[in-house]
């Protein structure tokens, strides 16, 4: 257990210095000397400490210090036009020449009465829940901040106004237990959360808007799958079963020439499209994470039997189905979505999947796991879908598992990567591979 006790409401580094300095000369110091973890973390104490220019010897790249979840750590600098080019994020439309002045972005905030009155009414209990769970992070850190000295200044009357007065006390009482690591963990996920707020808003205030028709067009006008484009391959329905198999075993025998000129066709049409989407008012498309997201919401606000299904292309939602069905979805991952088509509430979920699982899951993670693993998952099922159909005109890129007999693609989605095979590959498949191993399952 850590025995230092540092001041970190000093700021400056002279006068954690002249801490330190008296600090250490307590008797238990000199019985028993620090440690070199110790020392280490007193000379960060130190480093991290601000100079008269208002920042520390990190901020002014003098020293790197690696902290323990690195992940944490600020976004390095790029030093090179090299490094910059390589960043994913680089974009030069936003090179501007040296005489020309950068234009000031106005930062926008977020304004929760307009995204409440804009919502669509299943997305407003969302948005309403994730308010209460940002408000409720908020006054935690807050009343921790207030017990370290870390501000003085009481909670805003409007942050207590939104939340219950046996909430309020049960907050404070729980900040009396945080750590300093346990505090920064919950900043960072304050953080995204309020991140979260503006996904949200943009699955209904962006384009994928586009897969609805307009007011002055008549539904029945509007064709999913023909006038609205349905990327990566297309919509599920009695013509195209060949065109949408089960990947995890793909019988090439069963294509015909047939078949695989049908399938052609289809690919390069939808590709021409995907190429000329600044033309095209509607389309909607399973590689993007928030159409899936929207699309998700849609699917767990209707069912099959109600008349506004009719508006959503029951096709639409078939695909859909069949994008979850071949997504890697863990068996806690399909409980929750399950759960969620039964409309459950997150509360009832939680408690349903700690006890059945035994985990120690809360409210605001079965969230994160909807909103950020299952999508993703779901969208990686049409990514590798596109792939897959994409390879099966050759069929010397599958091969088949030397175990259970499936043909797969020559991939390290379906095979584990073997540097002494011939292909790369290993014999056996993945699941085979998971059985062999004692019948593991993700969960």
């Amino acid at each position: 257990m850590n025995r230092l006790k540092l001041d970190f409401t000093l700021n400056s580094t002279a006068e954690r210095t002249a801490f330190l300095k008296d600090y250490l000369q307590n008797p238990d110091f000199q019985k028993h000397p620090l440690s070199s973890e110790e020392i280490e973390t007193c000379s960060n104490y130190i480093l991290w400490g601000k100079d008269k220019d208002g920042k520390n010897a990190v901020q002014r790249k003098e020293i790197e210090i690696e902290t323990r979840h690195k992940t944490w750590n600020p976004r390095k600098e790029e030093e090179s036009l090299e490094a910059l080019l390589e960043t994913p994020t680089f974009n030069e439309q936003t090179i501007l020449p040296p005489t020309e002045a950068v234009p000031r972005h106005k930062r926008e905030i977020f304004n929760r009465q307009e995204a409440l009155s804009a919502a669509p009414p299943e997305i407003q209990s969302i948005l309403k829940e994730l308010f209460y769970e940002i408000d409720s992070l908020d006054l935690l850190l807050t009343f921790y901040d207030l017990r370290t000295g870390k501000r003085t200044n009481p909670p805003r009357e409007k942050l207590l106004q939104s939340i219950s007065p046996i909430d309020q006390k049960r907050l404070e009482e729980r900040s009396q237990h945080l750590n300093q690591f346990q505090y920064l963990k919950l900043r960072h996920l304050l953080v995204e959360k309020r991140k979260e707020q503006y996904t949200l808003k943009d699955t209904y205030s962006s384009a994928l808007q586009s897969i609805l028709p307009p007011p002055n067009l008549p539904p029945e006008h509007l064709i999913i799958g023909e006038d609205v484009p349905v990327f990566p391959l297309g919509i599920k329905h009695t013509n195209t079963q060949k065109l949408f198999p089960n990947y995890w075993d793909v019988s090439l025998t069963d294509y015909t020439e047939k078949d695989l000129e049908r399938i052609s066709d289809i690919l390069w049409s939808l590709r021409e499209k995907k190429e000329n989407l600044e033309s095209k008012q509607y389309y909607f498309s399973f590689l993007d994470e928030s159409h899936v997201y929207q699309l998700l919401l849609m699917y767990l606000e209707f069912s099959y039997e109600e008349e506004q299904i009719e508006s959503l292309a029951p096709e639409l939602l078939e695909t859909l189905e069949y994008y979850i069905e071949m997504a890697d979805l863990s068996d806690i991952q399909k409980e929750i979505l399950e759960l969620k088509i039964q409309k459950k509430m997150n509360q009832e979920i939680v408690s349903y999947i700690n006890q059945k699982y035994n985990r120690s899951y809360t409210v605001n993670y079965i969230s994160t796991i909807f909103t950020q693993q299952i999508v993703k998952k779901i969208t990686a099922a049409a990514v590798l879908h596109e792939v897959v159909m994409e390879n099966i005109f050759f069929p010397e890129n599958f091969k088949k598992c030397s175990r259970c007999g499936a043909m797969l693609l020559k991939d390290a989605e379906f095979f584990m990567r073997k540097s002494r095979s011939s292909d790369g590959f290993s014999s056996r498949c993945k699941n085979c591979d998971r059985e062999i191993r004692g019948g593991y399952k993700k969960t």
